[in-house]
């Protein structure tokens, strides 16, 4: 009886070390294929030895107006943050921005467009995060100088084609904000995309308060940050001799691309080709 039960424990400890062998191997493997596949995915971890990239869109517009950049960015391995702009008014619009930049983690090239130009510009002034700009198709005013006052002087069709809405304001009375008409959206904002891609626009399109083309600008981040931007050839709505003149003013590194004022949407390669050179020179 002795001996049965003995013959019986070697057996039960012979059968629990193969078990406790096959299990060791099949770690060990599977260790093996994770180290495998981490070693064969060439993709470089969002933001690793990389800027962050802060798109803010314009008036008229949200932040969809940036998808098929932001989604190149991120395949390209950038930490991107596309930001809402309220559009209540540029002093107001620029300190909600800079609350964003100053939630991020680390240095960051913040982008602009149209408007959103104008709002990076104050944003980003004095910021030890801000570690440039990029204008596409944008306004960039110097101090002093309301986005209004640009539009009438490059003779932008920006508050000849809007249709003003009442809206109540927060302590009471009533505000005015702009929309552009719908069926002047594709022709002076859009004229190169699809005009079913351009209505969808024009439906989700993102009313601007009034006061904001009024407001002067602060001290522009301008001065003090290098700069780049993306002249859009055919834009209706900043025409391009506009644009270049405010690219001269800044100094800024340019280029120029046959484009609507939606130019990142019909031209999508060449915008984040133009904000990968910026981030490029940052230093991790």
């Amino acid at each position: 009886m002795r001996n049965n039960r003995s013959r019986a424990r070697a057996a039960g400890r012979g059968w629990r070390g193969a078990v406790l062998t096959v299990a060791a191997l099949t770690l060990g493997m599977s260790a093996t294929a994770c180290t495998a596949s981490a070693d064969s995915d060439p993709s470089p971890a969002p933001g690793v030895n990389k800027p962050g990239v802060l798109l803010v869109h314009g008036a008229f517009a949200d932040g969809s107006s940036w998808s098929k950049v932001a989604a190149q960015l991120q395949r390209d391995g950038y930490q991107v943050t596309t930001a809402a702009v309220p559009l209540r008014g540029l002093t107001y619009d620029a300190a909600y921005i800079r609350s964003v930049l100053d939630g991020l983690p680390g240095k960051t090239i913040l982008v602009g467009h149209s408007y959103g130009g104008a709002v990076i510009t104050n944003a980003a002034t004095g910021s030890a995060k801000a570690a440039g700009l990029v204008y596409v198709a944008a306004f960039a005013p110097d101090q002093g100088e309301p986005v209004g006052a640009l539009d009438a002087k490059f003779g932008g069709p920006a508050t000849k084609i809007g249709v003003p809405h009442d809206f109540p304001l927060p302590g009471g009375g009533v505000g005015q904000e702009l929309t552009v008409a719908p069926d002047k959206f594709h022709d002076n904002f859009a004229q190169d995309l699809p005009a079913n891609e351009a209505a969808v626009l024009a439906a989700a399109q993102r009313p601007i308060a009034v006061t904001s083309f009024m407001e002067p600008s602060g001290a522009p981040a301008w001065k003090s940050l290098p700069s780049w931007a993306l002249v859009a050839k055919d834009d209706r709505m900043i025409p391009a001799d506009g644009q270049r003149e405010m690219a001269k003013r800044m100094n800024a590194t340019t280029v120029e691309q046959a484009g609507s004022h939606a130019v990142a949407l019909s031209q999508p390669a060449t915008v984040t080709e133009l904000i990968e050179t910026a981030a490029g020179t940052v230093q991790p």
